[in-house]
């Protein structure tokens, strides 16, 4: 059966998770959405237009099988704990170390499409996006099976937990999407610590994010950061984590895989502040991070100083 070996070779390709699922519009997804336009708390970086934002059929008019991704980067969290940052360091989020997901899960991507296309003679059109289309990796992902979504917003899979990252693949090769019955069982139930443990109080109930507040949000925001914010944001230059380190789903992957060798992603604090433009790009421009441009990590890096008197 085709689908099962398109699971096999996303499988091979590192893939942990591949699922299929049907491009009707995301009605609910779109109700979520109104609704944070209207609380003036819509998500940044994506399309203003919500309709772009829910439905396949605009960026593929013939579409009719939506192939969802994830691959893990648990390797790097592993290490991130393992060896936290020295006193004159600062935290990039795991997510963001090695080489580019965006490049890393694209090109993997495209290896899939090759082999879908060598199996189908090349009849077929496909489009791919990590973390970079208009659409919802997540949601997508969440209507596919591959994982559900917690209180904190994060996709949770049942092998990797949340420490994935997403993609997904637009085709007008018609496949039966997959039962999401599998994951039937996996959900957050009573538990709440990832609300709790916020350091500036973003989870709100019914799974939305005050992004104003979301420290993985407006550290990468331009312009002068909020007193609170630098009060609250502790050694971070780039993204958060703590709705995630403190997850039971995620403690349960922790404790299963082990580490692999890879390169840590602390950067030093003068360090950076000292990095030329050109110096930054050579240095960090294969990472995820560095889109953000050293001017935005800079002022992270100078806040946490001038935060910690003993690195003055």
């Amino acid at each position: 059966m085709l689908k099962e070996k398109i699971r096999e070779k996303g499988k091979e390709l590192g893939f942990c998770q591949v699922g299929f699922t049907h491009p009707a519009p995301f009605e609910e997804y779109k109700i979520v959405l109104e609704k944070l336009k209207r609380l003036n708390n819509y998500p940044p970086f994506v399309p203003e237009d919500i309709n772009l934002r829910t439905d396949p059929k605009l960026i593929m008019e013939n579409c009719k099988t939506i192939i969802a991704v994830a691959f893990p980067y648990i390797n790097y969290v592993k290490l991130s704990l393992l060896y936290p940052p020295a006193k004159d360091e600062g935290y990039i989020s795991p997510s963001a170390w090695g080489l580019d997901y965006h490049i890393l899960v694209k090109d993997k991507m495209e290896e899939l499409i090759c082999f879908i296309n060598g199996q189908t003679k090349g009849q077929y059109q496909f489009m791919s996006f990590v973390d970079t289309g208009p659409l919802s990796d997540r949601e997508i992902a969440k209507r596919a099976g591959i994982g559900f979504v917690g209180k904190n917003s994060s996709l949770i899979t049942k092998e990797m937990g949340s420490f994935v990252w997403l993609g997904h693949i637009l085709t007008d090769l018609e496949l039966s999407p997959d039962s999401i019955d599998t994951i039937d069982n996996l959900n957050c139930g009573d538990c709440n610590l990832c609300i709790q443990s916020c350091p500036t109080n973003a989870i709100k109930e019914d799974w939305i994010i005050d992004y104003s507040k979301c420290l993985a949000n407006v550290l990468i925001q331009k312009g002068a950061l909020p007193l609170e914010i630098q009060e609250k944001m502790g050694k971070r230059i780039y993204g958060c984590d703590t709705c995630q380190l403190v997850c039971p789903k995620n403690k349960e992957i922790l404790k299963k895989y082990c580490h692999s060798n890879a390169s840590l992603g602390w950067i030093k604090l003068q360090e950076l502040i000292e990095l030329s433009n050109k110096s930054f790009k050579n240095k960090y421009g294969n990472t995820a991070f560095s889109w953000r441009g050293k001017g935005v990590l800079s002022r992270n890096a100078k806040t946490i100083i001038e935060k910690n008197k003993d690195l003055q």
